[in-house]
């Protein structure tokens, strides 16, 4: 069973955790440091959340962590947020992105958001896949990157 559930103290012990042993992440996140603390970790989500008017979520896996996702720069006076996650390695090929992020969609539509956006690394086919569901508009950031843009 997939869940989302708010990012506490207790995700970020588990995200260290995870930080520990998957550097696959660690890579793709451009975190360099090997030694992570929860209360640091936990601070940093919370100060990015502030920052940028964001709701952040822990992706659980049968009760075990599995990544994040963040419904961001929420903007409810236009109807607009985006939204961004990232998986665990080992649990990659097994649905878990796509059903936090119908979990996310929910979230979004009990907010009364229209549109999400996201950017995403061209290489990056599971991520843009599971936006081909809801018919994106795409368009070109950079070389590196694309803009995909739904109505919910």
């Amino acid at each position: 069973m997939i869940s989302i559930n708010p990012f506490t103290l207790k995700s970020a012990e588990d995200m260290v955790s995870l930080f520990s042993t998957d550097e696959i992440v660690r890579s793709e996140l451009g975190l360099n440091k090997t030694k992570f603390s929860a209360a640091e970790e936990f601070e940093f989500v919370q100060d990015w959340c502030r920052k940028k008017s964001s709701e952040s979520f822990e992706i659980r896996c049968a009760n075990e962590f599995a990544g994040m996702i963040s419904l961001s720069h929420i903007d409810l006076e236009n109807k607009i947020a985006g939204v961004g996650y990232w998986v665990g390695s080992k649990f990659r090929g097994k649905g878990i992105g796509k059903k936090a992020f119908e979990l996310i969609l929910d979230i979004a539509k009990s907010k009364d958001v229209e549109i999400l956006g996201s950017d995403i690394d061209k290489t990056n086919a599971p991520s843009l896949k599971i936006w081909e569901k809801y018919n994106p508009k795409i368009i070109e950031k950079n070389e590196n990157q694309v803009t995909v843009k739904i109505k919910i």
